[in-house]
């Protein structure tokens, strides 16, 4: 049997690899008795991992906090290649606008989309102060740019509301009982796959296909557990790139 990935799994992965083990047990070797009886141990461990974790459970968060920031994102880029086009726009009026907004676009951050979600919302809310003076007001106006600024403002106004919902619900979350019942669910998993491994070898006819099936669970829980380790790899460079070309 390949390695279990606990250590490399969060809590909702190891319920759901939990869930499909007991799930594959039952419909393969629901007649073994102590099978049964630690299946039955790991399905209320697994009762106990969903109370704990509370509004976090199987949450849309990560999802829903993604779009959202793709959203703003956008937003911003369109407000910064716009004002950057109108310092050609020909019009001398404009262009100075632009060159003014520009700069204040400059000195908060041209990549700020890049930089991690908390520290991308304190930057655009040192933006908006800025875009709020008088001059940035009457510049914006003069190139036509009021409606791309509110419509950021807008993005930024729900990725934030998620967020805020996101850390409200963390907040909620029982560590002591998270933690004891992945404790538990990890403990009789081993118990678990220790049996099933001992007995392929005395009976593989009978134990042979749960293994199997246990392993293509491992293979799945790996494969996504890595790939998100990979996004948070990825985001955690970006944010360093965009760090220095601020800095």
């Amino acid at each position: 049997m390949k390695k279990s990935p606990f250590t490399i799994l969060n809590s909702n992965e190891i319920y759901a690899i939990n869930s499909r083990i007991v799930e594959a047990c039952k419909q393969t070797n629901g007649n073994d008795e102590y099978l049964m009886k630690l299946c039955m141990l790991l399905i209320a461990a697994n009762d106990d991992l969903r109370k704990g974790l509370g509004r976090t459970f199987n949450s849309e968060f990560t999802s829903a906090l993604l779009l959202g920031d793709e959203k703003r994102d956008n937003s911003f880029i369109g407000l910064r290649d716009y004002i950057h086009a109108c310092c050609n726009s020909g019009d001398d009026a404009k262009e100075e606008a632009a060159y003014n907004l520009s700069a204040i676009v400059e000195a908060v951050g041209n990549n700020l989309q890049r930089l991690p979600y908390a520290t991308e919302s304190t930057k655009l809310d040192v933006l908006f102060e800025k875009f709020d003076g008088p001059v940035a007001r009457e510049a914006l106006a003069t190139i036509t740019a009021t409606d791309w600024l509110e419509r950021l403002k807008a993005r930024q106004a729900d990725f934030e509301k998620v967020y805020q919902s996101k850390i409200g619900a963390e907040a909620g979350v029982d560590m002591p009982l998270v933690k004891n019942s992945k404790d538990a669910i990890i403990t009789y998993l081993k118990g678990l796959f220790a049996y099933i491994t001992t007995n392929v070898i005395h009976d593989a006819a009978q134990f042979g296909a749960i293994e199997e099936k246990i392993d293509g669970i491992i293979t799945d829980a790996v494969t996504i557990a890595r790939s998100r380790a990979t996004r948070i790899e990825n985001t955690e460079k970006d944010a360093v790139k965009a760090a220095e070309q601020i800095g």
